[in-house]
């Protein structure tokens, strides 16, 4: 049993600023639901010079990266740099070490997260993510454990909060380009939104999500993906005209050859789940053979939702360690079996004359009896 807990935190940018704070501000409260006592030991910076908050000592800051992931005293990772170059390094670095790892990283596990659970089963360290999907969603919590005892069918959703933002201003009369303008301003995109609008992160999601649910290895280069920066306010107007919103949507569905999985944007009734997002909220619906359709939703961009996810692993991974306790990784079994197959289906959905290029989402694509469509 560990009586104190050593915890190195890997970025101080958006989201990690936010983590840091809360472990030192919210120290009672996360002490008291873990029931271990830890300690913030170290802070992964790259900017030596760049202001930081008031209450992180100067003494934890540090530009060498390794050291807080080699340091002995330094028992969980967290890591948020984000990317697939230094952060696949440490984070994979701090797994041989058999450090546990709390990532946020959609980018790492979207590609390299097969690789890098069996590494972790290997040593027997945690490795978890709520913070990669859907922000303050527990959607990784919910199909990792709540429904791990049960078949899933499918996910979809509406995943990434700046596409959402984006669309739902171009409603309101907006052109793409301003839209975008407002959601960076809003710090619900980035400087360079490439991944987001090209459907680049969503895609990084939905593999993520296929992992979890089915347990195969499904990584984001093989999904394919439109993103919404062909998007036009005429399109919007007109698909509103039609009883319809156009949401960025990423889906996938198990078959019995592997996987169909997608993500584009797509005409939804203004009925939908889907279609009731706004701002930076994202929705997720998992359709289970015995808990049928469940429907998640929150805020899916920030770094205050992105943080919230993080540190509820890091209390988990925390009381785990502080009970003695190993670590099931995936919950639902003990290694990624290959897809077969990774196909899109989206072209399989029915379209409108007046908007031929959008194909209309079909909630009876992701119940059972896709497997009609899939036979066909």
């Amino acid at each position: 049993m560990k009586t104190t807990v050593g915890v190195g935190l890997l970025g101080c940018g958006t989201v990690g600023s936010n983590v840091a704070d809360r472990l030192q501000r919210e120290r009672d409260i996360i002490e008291r639901r873990s029931g271990v006592r830890y300690e913030l030991r170290a802070i992964a910076i790259q900017d030596s010079l760049k202001r930081r908050s008031s209450a992180l000592e100067r003494r934890l800051f540090t530009r060498d990266a390794r050291s807080v992931v080699d340091d002995p005293h330094v028992d969980l990772v967290i890591e948020v740099i984000g990317g697939t170059t230094d952060a696949a390094e440490l984070v994979e670095r701090a797994l041989e070490r058999g450090r546990h790892v709390v990532t946020a990283n959609k980018d790492l596990l979207g590609e390299q997260g097969p690789r890098l659970q069996a590494l972790a089963a290997s040593r027997r360290a945690a490795l978890r993510f709520e913070g990669a999907v859907a922000g303050a969603i527990p959607i990784v919590r919910t199909l990792g454990e709540a429904l791990a005892g049960d078949e899933i069918l499918s996910v979809a959703g509406v995943v990434n909060g700046t596409c959402t933002a984006i669309l739902s201003a171009m409603e309101e009369g907006a052109g793409f380009d301003e839209s975008l303008a407002r959601a960076q301003r809003l710090g619900y995109a980035e400087a360079d939104p490439g991944n987001d609008v090209e459907g680049v992160d969503a895609a990084h999601k939905i593999a993520v999500i296929a992992q979890l649910a089915f347990g195969l290895a499904v990584i984001s280069p093989r999904i394919a993906r439109t993103g919404i920066s062909s998007v036009t306010q005429r399109d919007v107007a007109r698909a509103r005209m039609l009883g319809f919103r156009i949401r960025h949507v990423a889906a996938v569905l198990r078959t019995p050859d592997g996987v169909l999985a997608e993500v584009a944007p797509v005409l939804v009734a203004e009925s939908h789940e889907f279609a009731r997002t706004a701002d930076a909220e994202n929705v997720v619906q998992v359709v289970a053979r015995d808990a049928g359709r469940l429907i998640l939703r929150g805020i899916g961009a920030g770094g205050a939702a992105t943080a919230s996810a993080v540190l509820g692993d890091v209390v988990t991974v925390l009381h785990a360690l502080g009970q003695g306790r190993g670590f099931d990784l995936r919950g639902r079994s003990n290694s990624l079996e290959t897809a077969s197959r990774t196909e899109p289906f989206f072209d399989r959905l029915s379209r409108t004359v007046e908007l031929p290029n959008y194909a209309i989402w079909d909630d009876a694509l992701t119940n059972v009896s896709m497997q009609a469509l899939v036979n066909a």
